[in-house]
């Protein structure tokens, strides 16, 4: 069993703070074999989704690189504040035991997203510790030894911050649900849904792509020897929501 040394009864509710969907969603369906219910911006149940994607309720799992939160402005991978700022919201929430995040390397992402994130972590539990709780920081990090960010240093400055950090999402999440589970007093998996696996087959393929945006993707798959093809794309009205409705409406 893991040690629960630290948390008060009141703690109970885990939350996940993503800079995209594959690692958001994959968290979920983990998640489904363990919580009776987790909400979520981008649900497998639309029953649980987030009345607002701004305020987490009970465990939740919130996908920061929707488009609801990009729109004028670089996605999450690029640009932590967004998890900064909503890291030190959670840390003050008297019912929330853990926080999950993701750290993506390559290119593309942040140069070196554990300069910011390391010391949000750091505050984040001392906002906690002030408090007289325990708050738990997991981390997976995902990425390579050849990645530009230096994954053995990542991992260094994560974990100095506090974070407990794991290279597998899959065994980060399964610890933050067992951790979650024994909280509340049920270490029983829930009934799992049944989803359709991924055929594996499709991967072995000559693998092709369309890149629409950052160039640095695409000039990742080209020095990979990958065909793509790289479109030139921008937000309408440079990401302004309101001068985007406007052009809109002249269109019609």
């Amino acid at each position: 069993e893991i040690s629960l040394d630290g948390f008060k009864p009141d703690q109970r509710f885990l939350r996940g703070l993503y800079s995209g969907g594959t690692l958001a969603y994959e968290a979920l369906l983990i998640l489904d074999h363990y919580l009776p219910a987790v909400y979520s911006n981008v649900p497998i149940n639309k029953d649980l989704k987030l009345e607002n994607s701004l305020v987490s309720q009970e465990h939740s799992i919130v996908d920061l690189g929707e488009d609801e939160f990009t729109v004028g402005r670089l996605h999450p991978m690029m640009d932590n504040e967004l998890r900064i700022n909503r890291l030190v919201l959670e840390a003050k929430d008297p019912e929330v035991a853990l926080i999950l995040l993701d750290v993506v390397l390559g290119h593309g992402s942040h140069p070196d997203p554990a300069v910011e994130l390391g010391p949000a972590i750091k505050a984040a539990k001392e906002t906690a510790g002030k408090a007289k709780r325990r708050l738990d920081v997991i981390v997976t990090l995902s990425g390579t030894d050849l990645d530009p960010q230096g994954m053995a240093n990542q991992q260094k400055v994560l974990e100095k911050a506090g974070a407990q950090v794991f290279l597998s999402s899959d065994r980060a999440v399964r610890y933050a649900a067992r951790l979650v589970s024994q909280l509340n007093e049920s270490s029983d998996p829930q009934p799992a849904t049944s989803f359709k696996p991924v055929d594996l087959a499709s991967f072995k393929g000559e693998f092709a792509a369309i890149n629409v945006g950052l160039e640095s993707f695409t000039e990742s798959l080209k020095f990979q020897e990958a065909s793509v093809i790289q479109v030139d794309w921008k937000p309408a009205a440079g990401g302004n929501a309101d001068l985007a409705a406007l052009l809109e409406k002249m269109k019609g």
